[in-house]
């Protein structure tokens, strides 16, 4: 009975990779999408982030987007500041507002690094201090600073509080020269959000860009199921990013025979890796690019902290 379960189970994920090899677009493969930088060992969506993601070798940086007040793109995950900035102390009784609320010339006199060095003191660093929220434009400079372009992942978040910026992001990214092309044998850019009218949008707007539609429970439940989700992500887009525990191989096997590549998140243990590569996943979302990166097999060529060093944090 198990050695039957054992190669049904086996069945369902060696079915869909081989479907794949003709189908799946080139965002396949064990992918490291450092997820909203190098996270674990820096203030996350800043500079230092981004910077040591991309010297370790990351495949992608991957960033969340929102707009200012004043129409600035800007790169911050949460709905407002106060959690990883000192808002509370620099603007007191506005620290409940949103990113929109505020204009780009406010956020940049916040201190996106030191809560970070509070909360983990034996990851802190000097240099973390005072280190400020980055626009977009700021972020595609990191990317693109070394001879080898590191390529984008853009969440667009909550476009519901900032209409049109589908537009002001294509916009950039043409103007940077961001559309188009690869980097390194992948997209140079991929977007992706839990909201399949901004999908919808921006394939309107670029649609060579590949798209992936985020995942969690309630959205399956939402849709009417993983089918149905299914059959809307394959309308919309290139794949799905589910959270890991929709990642069982019989979802993510469904997904590949839809022509979806899938792109787990948020795993950040060696045990998480190798589950998700056994169930076929083509690639996570990791706080830990260095430990994803070594469990691929590809190890970076420095260590973080010589990287950090060298960056002068």
């Amino acid at each position: 009975m198990i050695l039957a379960v054992l190669a049904g189970w086996l069945g369902w994920v060696a079915l869909p990779l081989r479907a794949l090899e003709a189908a799946r677009p080139a965002v396949r493969g064990h992918l490291v999408i450092a997820h909203r930088g190098a996270s674990y060992l820096a203030p996350e969506e800043t500079m230092p982030a981004y910077e040591l993601a991309r010297d370790l070798g990351a495949d992608y940086l991957e960033v969340d987007m929102q707009r200012t007040k004043d129409g600035v793109l800007v790169a911050f995950h949460d709905d407002g500041p106060a959690r990883t900035t000192n808002v509370a102390a620099v603007f007191p009784g506005q620290e409940k507002q949103n990113i929109c609320d505020f204009t780009l010339a406010e956020l940049k006199q916040l201190d996106a690094g030191s809560w970070f060095n509070r909360k983990y003191p034996e990851r802190a660093r000097k240099g973390y201090a005072g280190v400020k929220i980055l626009t977009m434009a700021e972020v595609l400079d990191i990317a693109g600073a070394k001879e080898k372009k590191c390529p984008v992942y853009i969440e667009t978040k909550s476009p519901g509080r900032h209409p049109g910026f589908e537009k002001d992001l294509v916009d950039l990214l043409q103007a940077r020269g961001w559309l188009g092309g690869e980097a390194g044998g992948l997209p140079k850019v991929i977007f992706q959000s839990f909201y399949s009218e901004s999908l919808v949008k921006l394939g309107e707007l670029a649609p060579k860009v590949p798209r992936i539609y985020l995942i969690l429970p309630e959205v399956v439940e939402k849709e009417g199921g993983w089918g149905k989700m299914l059959d809307r992500a394959a309308q919309i887009g290139t794949g799905i990013g589910p959270v890991g525990t929709l990642c069982w191989p019989w979802n993510v096997g469904r997904a590949h025979r839809h022509g979806l590549v899938v792109h787990v998140f948020t795993v950040d243990e060696t045990w998480q890796f190798r589950l998700m590569t056994w169930f076929g996943v083509d690639g996570c979302f990791t706080n830990r690019c260095d430990v994803l990166m070594q469990y691929y097999g590809k190890p970076p060529a420095k260590s973080a902290d010589e990287v950090l060093d060298g960056l002068g944090y």
